[in-house]
């Protein structure tokens, strides 16, 4: 077992401590924030942050300035499978690796959620640093510019690159090239109570030590060589691939790093609370809405390669035997809760794509993206509300605006290292 002490002299050095303003010089500087009203609506409809948690929009300010007892999370994550309160694994994986959402590019934060889907949905039992660190690894991102002197700081935002182990046999997957500016989508959340609600680290905005990046487990890991083994065999039986997995959480409507009641393979229906609705999605919707997080090439008449885990579709008795977290983790059926009278999440968000207003046709199996854990089906229709009532006439000026503000225009790309061939930055 490797475990790396971090306080190394590169992942040390910080923009400040370095006596050079960084902040035009690289993609991963502070920049502001865009994030509006709009958004954060929507994020409260979506059941991706609470009630209970308060939101504040960021000013003119480049770098967070944060008011006592908040914290700063990002809309890219959010878009990625994060949300509020934050699940157990990802406030351990960030505890082990001392690490703040700040570190983790939006990309980052994707590659996660799909290795949750992935133990959830299709082994059936909770995601573990130790698996997780047999098929990733960890690694500085640093200013690039002949004018930097050496050792080159980590970039103040996304300084932590997540990329496959080599030799990894877990699936691959690509993130977005375009998801170069996702730290303008910051802002402030903050516990309106004395409940925890957020599940994170309190602010720091210092670089990443590199605390426990070198973990491996080691080939002796009991429970994470069955994971592998298991996993081969699905390979090999079946026709999973990486799409399945992407399509397992999207299709879903959960965020994998979420706390949620209960694990994936233990969903139930369109009532089911871990959902952040019961309506579900065409075949089509979930390409659109895969395609606004990775890289695919995911049809829109999809089929399943392996299909998901759910309460209609449980582990079978060789995995129940093989993995016994699967029936100790278990939480059983949870109280249901009612359908939303519409989707709060109709349209692809960042995109000028709408994807229609839906109605329930009454109890007809399967789902419309084929999943065994949905009883109804729903149909797309043309929307009937002018275009500036759905989605918001601040959401539709950003969009002919151009989006973004233009603050401090980056110089130079960032050119990823050999760890990162296969997942973008």
């Amino acid at each position: 077992m490797e475990i790396d002490a971090g306080q190394d002299q590169e992942a040390g050095s910080s923009s400040h401590g370095s006596g050079i303003d960084l902040s035009n010089k690289t993609r991963g500087a502070w920049r502001g924030s865009d994030v509006t009203q709009h958004e954060i609506d929507w994020l409260r409809r979506s059941r991706t942050i609470p009630e209970g948690v308060s939101c504040r929009l960021p000013g003119d300010e480049i770098e967070p300035v944060l008011n006592l007892g908040e914290f700063v999370v990002f809309l890219a994550h959010f878009e990625r499978g994060f949300g509020l309160p934050a699940s157990d694994f990802f406030r351990q994986f960030l505890d082990f690796y001392r690490l703040q959402p700040h570190h983790l590019p939006g990309n980052a934060v994707f590659y996660i959620s799909c290795y949750v889907s992935f133990m959830e949905a299709y082994i059936g039992i909770r995601p573990t640093r130790e698996t997780f660190a047999r098929f990733f690894s960890l690694r500085i991102n640093s200013v690039q510019g002949k004018e930097i002197p050496k050792p080159k700081p980590p970039v103040q935002c996304g300084s932590c690159i997540i990329g496959s182990r080599q030799g990894s046999p877990f699936f691959k997957f690509s993130g977005l090239e375009s998801c170069r500016l996702w730290q303008t989508t910051f802002f402030y959340v903050k516990n309106d109570g004395a409940a925890d609600l957020i599940n994170l680290p309190a602010f720091n905005p210092a670089p990443p030590t590199k605390v426990n990046w070198g973990y491996y487990p080691g080939m002796n890991h009991i429970e994470t060589n069955r994971v592998v083994r298991f996993m081969e065999k699905l390979m090999k039986e079946t026709d999973i691939c990486s799409d399945d997995i992407i399509r397992a959480f999207v299709s879903r409507r959960v965020h994998p790093l979420k706390r949620r009641a209960h694990k994936m393979s233990e969903m139930y229906g369109p009532g089911d609370p871990t959902k952040i609705t019961g309506h579900s999605l065409s075949k089509a919707d979930v390409v659109l809405k895969a395609k606004q997080i990775c890289q695919t090439d995911m049809p829109n008449d999809w089929e399943w390669g392996f299909l998901p885990l759910s309460s209609t579709n449980p582990p079978t008795q060789e995995a129940k035997d093989r993995f016994l977290r699967i029936e100790s983790d278990k939480r059983g059926p949870v109280q249901k809760r009612p359908l939303d009278k519409v989707d709060p999440d109709p349209y692809v968000h960042w995109q000028e794509l709408k994807m229609g207003n839906v109605s329930r046709l009454g109890n007809v199996p399967p789902e419309a993206s084929g999943s065994a854990d949905d009883l109804i089906m729903l149909e797309v229709h043309e929307h009937a509300t002018p275009l500036q009532a759905e989605v918001g006439q601040e959401f539709l000026d950003k969009l002919t605006s151009g989006s973004k503000k233009n603050k401090a225009p980056a110089t130079d790309a960032l050119k990823p290292g050999p760890s990162c061939q296969t997942l973008a930055p």
